[in-house]
């Protein structure tokens, strides 16, 4: 594509549009000087320098005047800034016949000679005229030198011999020069202009990175708003009657992979708590996806937690192959009876049971399911626990986020830290307790990055 736009007719049409509009600036520029300076020569200097050749050169000095003043009218016509090249071919024209015809007229006058082949070098190889223009200009002005020199009567001597030497010379080696100068313009023009097209698409996709980047932040900012209605508010694990719950979840990005969720009964309730693998928006859809089920399953199959779990791994499992996704969740649903009695299935991790009189129970929950969306079916693998609280008793749930937090020297928080947390304030609300947990992993981490959400749910008996 790159290389498409370098040979497009275009393009090219570009640079000989620049090349003759810089042409005719520069034209605006020199002819009233050129004027100016021609004219002090022909009416002041001649008379005074070359009494003798006055009226010998005045043909050429008035030709150049001549030029020069219909260049300086023309080059202020706004349809003249395409014929840049005309334009200046002719200011070559002008300049070089009267150099060829004042050096054939002084017979060869040294100081006309070496304007003459001053005048060659600056247009054939500094001026910015094309080689063809300015290749004709040196034929024509070499005729003019000789059609002037032997019809006043010259002979072609040596100084006529070195004459054409010196000025063909300079004219075509410096002609040499141009075509390597020219090759440099069109190259800088061309880069210059791939450069600038290529500033242009960066700012447009720099632009549209910047509207996209709105447009996710948006969305971002949507599913978190979402998640943060789907996890239950402090009313819906207030309706426990005599369980004093407390969540809350730290996303590691704007939307979490974490869940946690208290769903009321009349005679009890579920209780769940589960990560989804990774974190980010396609997590959180995932644990979206979670909480629509178990809630509507809740009110269907509350009877048989394991039923419950059986069918949203099916939906996680499907989904996951549809979309071809690594994504799985663990995931514990725990069923409260009421009267402090418990029954929990899934897989999740350890659960941490502080008893009133000072006990620290941990209760693993590998052997009672597996993962939800790795396999089809987990009904083999689900097993039920049956756990009880006694009054003033605590039961703390979190995601690996709390005890995945490492600190500067890279340590775990770890089960340590919670039950370092917990221990002191046994006595307190759930509230308090979490908080505790949440403030001591906090103060673990310090400065470092959080790398997983963070989520705990500490449930006391009243």
């Amino acid at each position: 594509m790159i290389d498409e736009f370098f040979k497009s007719a275009e393009l090219a049409e570009r640079y000989k549009l620049e090349q003759s509009e810089g042409l005719n600036k520069i034209n605006r520029i020199i002819a009233w000087p050129m004027v100016a300076l021609l004219s002090y020569l022909t009416f002041v200097s001649d008379p005074a320098s070359f009494p003798l050749l006055r009226w010998e050169m005045f043909p050429g000095r008035i030709a150049a005047i001549g030029v020069a003043v219909i260049v300086g009218i023309i080059s202020f016509l706004p349809q003249m800034k395409r014929h840049g090249f005309i334009v200046s071919f002719f200011v070559f024209l002008g300049a070089g016949f009267m150099m060829s015809y004042m050096t054939a007229v002084t017979n060869n006058h040294p100081s006309d000679l070496i304007a003459w082949i001053f005048v060659n070098v600056i247009f054939c190889g500094i001026y910015p005229l094309p080689i063809l223009y300015a290749f004709t200009v040196v034929l024509i002005t070499d005729a003019v030198y000789l059609i002037v020199y032997f019809s006043s009567g010259f002979l072609a001597d040596v100084d006529f011999q070195q004459v054409m030497v010196n000025i063909n010379s300079a004219s075509f080696v410096t002609l040499l020069l141009k075509i390597g100068i020219q090759r440099i313009r069109k190259r800088e023009f061309y880069f210059r202009t791939g450069l600038q097209r290529a500033n242009t698409e960066i700012a447009a996709l720099n632009e549209q990175l910047q509207d996209e980047n709105l447009r996710l932040t948006h969305e971002l900012q949507i599913a978190q708003h979402i998640q943060s209605i789907v996890l239950p508010r402090k009313i819906d694990y207030r309706n426990f009657s005599d369980l004093d719950i407390a969540c809350q979840m730290i996303p590691a990005t704007e939307v979490g992979g974490d869940y946690y969720d208290t769903i009321t009964f009349e005679e009890g309730g579920i209780i769940s708590m589960g990560d989804v693998t990774d974190h980010g928006l396609h997590s959180g859809l995932i644990m979206m996806m979670v909480h629509t089920a178990l809630r509507a399953l809740s009110s269907i199959e509350k009877e048989d937690i394991r039923q419950i779990y059986a069918v949203i791994n099916k939906l996680l499992y499907d989904f996951r192959l549809k979309t071809e996704d690594h994504r799985i969740m663990s995931l514990i649903i725990i069923k409260y009876l009421g009267e402090g009695k418990l029954v929990l299935t899934g897989q999740h991790e350890s659960l941490f049971i502080f008893r009133k009189d000072g006990r620290i129970e941990d209760i693993s929950s590998l052997e009672y399911g597996m993962y939800a969306g790795l396999d089809n079916t987990v009904d083999r693998y689900l097993d039920v626990l049956p756990f009880s609280l006694e009054s003033g008793d605590v039961l703390v749930l979190y995601t690996d986020g709390v005890t995945e937090a490492v600190n500067v020297n890279n340590e775990f928080f770890g089960g340590e830290g919670i039950i370092s947390a917990v221990t002191p304030l046994l006595g307190s609300s759930a509230e308090k307790l979490k908080d505790a947990i949440i403030e001591s992993c906090s103060r673990h981490i310090d400065n470092q990055k959080i790398y997983d959400d963070i989520s705990v749910m500490v449930l006391r008996k009243k």
